[in-house]
């Protein structure tokens, strides 16, 4: 497997790439109406195959087909209109079935799973454009409309299907449960859709009026029967936020009335009431950790206050003022950024608060915006309960409610007549032929209706009908077709298949891990042959580390050795407890607050240049060589030999504790660390560039931040020159294939951060082997990565502020 190959698959598990699919493969409907499609599909092997996806399956519709479908629409209702276009339309339905014909034969192959997705695809693309052409016509219109135009598309799916695929194994049965009986519905309400079905339930024997409130009967029932299910999941959560009802209320086919809104609140008050009392003991105690820390903060002061006055009253130099202002700056730095975290867990809970006082504070009927519900949710609920049976007298009252709507239609009343018989002093109707006649019309019409319904539920197609894709929409569909996870009609784009799955176990050692970053200060060498003067180099160094210590410092990092040269900082989850409270175990978490660091050390180690240019003339003022005029210089007028003196290099490795790296006190009782990541990270920062300093880090600690950020896109050199947002949906999905397959690296977007694959040879001896290019590699079950030989190696990044050439 070569590295990208298996970067590729880390992407897959990314939260980003997780959301995305969430959101573009629609997984939660997906997940709530597959189950109930493979209850009614009896098996069908196209429902099987849709059951291995991890959401909707995709499709892209090139444009020949979709204005095709067009055409087809409007070209059939303006004939239903005025039939003497009837040379029209035969003209116009010869070309299109022709084209058609081409456009299937070219998609599906010898592939019978694509015979489905073409023709479940298409009807859903057809059921879309019939909702706009007809949605301001009336009712009779639209009857009229769906079923001439339902019996043209059944007849030429199921002509397509026989003709085209006479060398393919094919069960149709599931698509002509679903579709062969029913008009091309538009989208519309659920009252709406019962009335347009209005003659399929005549056939069946029963009035439409009478079979919609016998179903809203049944409706009602189901609705209480699922109310003690939500009482239970909401007695049962841990955290009560918007996010969290909702995620309860929208996995239950659940429509409450006012009684049982009334008692969910009611609910919902008490446990939001106990919880708020149990935030309140939390809050507290954060609250008077924060006093007791603004005190020491005061302590501490105050005690460099005395210092700094005392080393005015003793003055020798500069910099030993300018060491102490810093001690006194990192120190409220590193205290601030305690009060910060500590500010910040104090808000937490004030957030907690106040979304439980909101619950407090909610009405009844404010929980309706929690609910969720599909057009074809009611039809689901008849499918759970239709063989229900209703008492005699209930008949007859629904009957008698909803006469006048049955006496408009003169068949209707003939139809109900029917089922008339004689009864004690009047007549009334059959109840047991009325029960069956709806059981009849439940299996004959609703079930097929859900079919259909879940069918194109499971599919969703691009370009939208209902606007332009988004710009993540279609880095979505780009990245998934380059993978071979989306179904393309018409239209010719590139697939590189997936490679084997990594199992779970793998990924997961690259999700939390400990950091070590190890820097080293480039001219140090060069510095002390120029100053000649081992005092005067040591109070410079103090002063720059003291520069370094306050980014580290402000990143939460944990200072383990001053090298002279560099230092040695290690990063975990639980940085504050380590300084504070004398843990030594580092938890693993993300290495972004390393990188982030070592990004800011690289800005500060130039700032520092910048900031005592002023200074060099005092500094070197020993130098053999006199040439250089330090008055007035800056930055960039230095020498070169000069502005590299403060250049770092900065090296990141990061792994699993305690097995890659280990923290403990040393025989001096000093905070110290062993392992593996502290001789690779000293490695890496030793790695040089030409007049700047630079950043390198390992794969592991690149994977982990690909696994640990909301959002991240591709390094190329094109990328860099193209908007992707001023591009229509054809060009953002090559731009965003090409993205991906040409990519040198990642960009983390919401920090500004560069990932570039290392452009140059670097070779150690030893144990460890640096891969760079397109190496094959394997994988331990521990997840660590081995070169062909079997031997430890790792790929090495440059991570910038900007792209790097």
């Amino acid at each position: 497997m070569k590295r990208t190959e298996f970067e590729d698959i880390l992407i897959l598990e990314t939260p980003y790439y997780k959301n995305l699919r969430t959101t573009y493969r629609d997984t939660v409907n997906f997940q709530r109406y597959l189950p109930i499609l493979k209850k009614i599909s009896n098996g069908d092997a196209f429902v099987k195959t849709l059951a291995q996806k991890q959401g909707k399956e995709l499709v892209y519709l090139g444009r020949k087909i979709f204005s095709l479908q067009d055409e087809f629409v409007t070209t059939y209702i303006q004939f239903l209109s005025d039939t003497s276009m009837v040379d029209k339309w035969e003209r116009f339905f010869e070309r299109y079935r022709e084209q058609l014909f081409e456009i299937y034969e070219a998609f599906v192959g010898q592939d019978s799973y694509k015979v489905f997705v073409f023709e479940v695809v298409n009807r859903k693309l057809l059921r879309d454009l019939i909702t706009k052409y007809t949605i301001n016509e009336p009712l009779e219109r639209k009857i009229i409309i769906s079923e001439r135009v339902g019996v043209v598309v059944n007849q030429l799916f199921t002509y397509v299907r026989h003709s085209l695929t006479k060398d393919i194994r094919v069960n149709d049965q599931l698509l002509i449960d679903s579709y062969g009986h029913l008009p091309l519905l538009p989208r519309c309400s659920h009252s709406e859709t019962l009335r347009l079905l209005s003659g399929s339930f005549l056939e069946q024997g029963i009035p439409e009026p009478l079979f919609s409130q016998m179903a809203m009967s049944i409706m009602s029932a189901y609705y209480m029967e699922t109310k003690q299910k939500v009482i239970t999941a909401l007695n049962q959560t841990t955290t009560l936020s918007k996010e969290s009802i909702l995620d309860i209320l929208k996995s239950h086919f659940f429509f409450p009335d006012d009684k049982a809104l009334n008692e969910l609140h009611g609910l919902l008050r008490d446990k939001a009431q106990d919880m708020l009392n149990d935030l309140r003991v939390k809050k507290a105690k954060v609250d008077t950790d924060i006093l007791t820390l603004k005190q020491k903060v005061k302590e501490i002061t105050q005690n460099l206050k005395d210092q700094l006055i005392h080393l005015a009253e003793n003055f020798s130099t500069e910099e030993s003022i300018d060491n102490a202002v810093k001690k006194l700056q990192r120190n409220l730095i590193t205290h601030g950024y305690e009060l910060r975290h500590l500010k910040n867990q104090y808000q937490d809970y004030v957030k907690k608060e106040n979304e439980l006082k909101s619950v407090l504070k909610s009405k009844p009927h404010d929980l309706l915006t929690y609910i969720f519900k599909n057009e074809w949710d009611p039809y689901i609920i008849l499918l759970f309960n239709q063989d229900r049976k209703f008492p005699d007298d209930d008949i007859q009252a629904m009957i008698k409610g909803v006469y006048d709507d049955v006496k408009k239609d003169k068949v209707a009343v003939e139809i109900l007549n029917k089922s008339k018989v004689s009864g004690f002093l009047k007549e009334k109707y059959d109840s047991q032929v009325l029960n069956e006649y709806f059981r009849e019309a439940i299996r004959n019409i609703v079930v097929p209706l859900i079919k259909a319904f879940l069918l194109e539920e499971m599919i969703d197609y691009y370009p939208k009908m209902t606007g332009p894709a988004t710009h993540e929409g279609i880095r979505y569909l780009a990245e998934e077709a380059l993978a071979g996870r989306v179904n393309v009609i018409e239209k010719k784009m590139p697939v590189v298949p997936e490679q084997s799955a990594i199992s779970a176990p793998v990924i997961a050692q690259y999700r939390k891990l400990v950091s070590v970053l190890t820097y080293d200060i480039r001219g140090s060498t060069f510095m002390g042959t120029k100053l000649r003067d081992a005092r005067r180099e040591s109070e410079i160094r103090k002063y720059f580390q003291e520069y370094m210590l306050g980014v580290i410092e402000k990143f939460s990092g944990i200072p383990i050795k001053d090298t002279g040269d560099g230092g040695i900082v290690v990063f975990a989850e639980n940085s504050h407890d380590i300084k504070t409270k004398g843990v030594t175990e580092l938890a693993p978490g993300s290495t972004l607050t390393a990188v982030r660091c070592g990004l800011e050390m690289v800005r500060a180690a130039k700032s520092f240049v910048q900031e005592n240019i002023d200074r060099y003339s005092d500094w070197f003022r020993e130098s053999e060589e006199r040439k250089v005029d330090f008055e007035g210089a800056t930055y960039a007028t230095l020498p070169p030999s000069y502005q590299t003196i403060f250049q770092i290099g900065v090296g990141i490795a990061s792994g699993t504790y305690p097995r890659e790296v280990y923290c403990d006190a040393n025989a001096f009782g000093e905070l110290d660390l062993t392992g593996m990541l502290v001789r690779e990270s000293n490695f890496y920062s030793k790695v040089k560039a030409i007049s700047k300093s630079t950043v390198i880090c390992d794969d592991a600690t690149v994977y982990n931040m690909l696994l640990n950020t909301n959002k991240f896109s591709f390094l190329n050199e094109q990328g860099l020159r193209i908007d992707p947002m001023l591009l229509d949906i054809e060009q953002g999905l090559e731009y965003w294939i090409n993205q991906k397959i040409s990519r040198r690296g990642f960009i983390l977007d919401l920090y500004k951060i560069f990932v570039s694959q290392l452009g140059q040879e670097v070779t150690r001896p030893g144990s460890l082997k640096l891969m760079l290019g397109m190496f094959d590699l394997e994988l331990s079950e521990t997840g660590e990565i081995k070169d062909g030989k079997g031997g430890r190696g790792k790929f090495l990044f440059e991570v910038a502020s900007e792209a790097t050439k």
